[in-house]
């Protein structure tokens, strides 16, 4: 087997709280009925007006009255499903005929709804009440109210919670702006991880061993990572907490390579791809006992393992159809079926609303497409310029992040699951690679 083919297909990323109180069900189902109504009459988007919060009590002194609606107002544009009208001034807390006349003028100017945010300031705590207003009739409904509370130096994640709580008011299925993206940042001999907010905003070093790191992946609870580190001069797995402090833990340190992680929909197994049997294989480890299964036994190379939501089935890339190519396997390893015939294709990611792969194709240049999990529908979702390699999906299975080197070096950009609205996520500071987009946080 050429070296050649064997990097590619093993080593492909080298390359690169809050308390929340409980909606009645019956005020979801008012928000939810204000949004379908809006999309069947014709509108793209549901066109929200989201003014300064009001300052109840406190001293604002981080201007956390202006910033929260800010980040979320972004946050919902983001979701492509809403419009916003933000920099108004604050709605009045209690006058009710003041109240009334601003969310008229909010209906005349075209908002479909209206997102009243009351803030208050305790020491170092930031509780924000937030009241959804339907416009889309006279009586000016309130169809929801919440309220949040976390440290006034996490502004900018109350502000997503708040996005994502507006999304599910509206849709019935949480937003993902409360979420976070891992990446590879770095050149030459060091590659180190590092975590973002979803909008790239915040970026964190988790590693700092002037060693390689390749291929996170996200735990299910969000808590941990799983990668292949070089810190020990050999291709090893570890486990890494990302917002605790404890130890990084050895996975798999078996003689060969240990790489390409994904866990299993339940946490308690992570697949992967180890050499130690002689030719790369896919295995099953058990995290609690770091007891090993093997799945494939072909002469070929395979690699690149991914859980379908359901677990009970596992995609993966091998040559044992005399190129790369995407193939799925039921989860103990039997009734292999090719996916994928056309081209290079490598690093399969299984959606988690599980309707699709997304894999990387390299059919003259390297380009991000998806297939559905019974081989049909492959489509192309990026067409250039430049290389776009190793996407990974967003909790909600609509948004989609990838690296390219379109703008010079290698950078993240983001798309819908379509591939419209691509867009830079991260710029300078380094080339940046291997995102992996995180559950919603806990």
């Amino acid at each position: 087997m050429p070296r050649r083919l064997l990097l590619l297909l093993v080593f492909p990323c080298a390359l690169a709280l809050g308390g929340l109180l409980a909606t009645p069900p019956p005020a979801r189902a008012q928000a939810v009925d204000v949004f379908l109504n809006v999309m069947a009459g014709g509108s793209k988007k549901l066109n929200i007006a989201i003014p300064e919060f009001t300052l109840v009590a406190g001293r604002d002194a981080q201007g956390l009255a202006k910033r929260i609606p800010d980040v979320a107002g972004a946050d919902l544009k983001y979701s492509a499903l809403f419009s916003v009208v933000s920099g108004s001034p604050p709605l009045p807390a209690t006058n009710g005929e003041t109240l009334k006349q601003m969310l008229t003028e909010f209906a005349a100017s075209g908002a479909h709804a209206a997102l009243h945010g009351l803030l208050t300031l305790k020491g170092d705590r930031a509780e924000a009440e937030v009241r959804l207003y339907d416009l889309t009739n006279p009586e000016q409904r309130l169809i929801a109210t919440k309220r949040f509370e976390l440290r006034a130096a996490d502004g900018r994640r109350l502000a997503h919670k708040i996005a994502d709580e507006v999304v599910y008011q509206f849709t019935g299925e949480p937003g993902i702006a409360d979420t976070k993206i891992a990446l590879v940042c770095g050149g030459g001999q060091s590659k180190e991880l590092y975590t973002m907010d979803y909008d790239g905003a915040g970026r964190q070093q988790l590693t700092g061993n002037d060693s390689i790191n390749l291929s996170p992946a996200w735990s299910p609870d969000a808590r941990s990572l799983a990668f292949t580190s070089y810190m020990r001069g050999y291709p090893y797995l570890y486990r890494l907490f990302a917002f605790e402090r404890r130890p990084i833990q050895l996975l798999a340190g078996f003689l060969g390579i240990n790489t390409s992680p994904a866990w299993s929909p339940d946490g308690r197994h992570v697949a992967l791809t180890l050499s130690k049997d002689g030719t790369p294989e896919l295995y099953v480890l058990d995290v609690a006992t770091g007891a090993v299964r093997r799945l494939t036994r072909h002469p070929a190379i395979d690699t690149e393992p991914t859980w379908s939501p359901t677990g009970r089935a596992i995609a993966f890339v091998s040559d044992r159809a005399g190129t790369a190519q995407i193939f799925v396997m039921d989860a103990e390893g039997a009734n292999v079926r090719q996916l994928t015939t056309v081209g290079f294709n490598t690093q399969p990611r299984w959606s988690p609303k599980g309707d699709a792969i997304a894999y990387t194709s390299r059919q003259g240049g390297h380009d991000i497409w998806a297939i559905g999990p019974d081989g049909s529908n492959a489509r192309r979702l990026t067409a250039g310029p430049g290389s776009n390699e190793s996407a990974s999906w967003a909790a909600n299975g609509r948004h989609v992040v990838f690296q390219s080197n379109r703008l010079g070096g290698w950078q993240l950009l983001t798309m819908l699951a379509d591939g419209s609205e691509q867009q830079p996520l991260t710029r300078g500071g380094g080339e940046c690679t291997s995102p992996a987009w995180s559950p919603r946080l806990p």
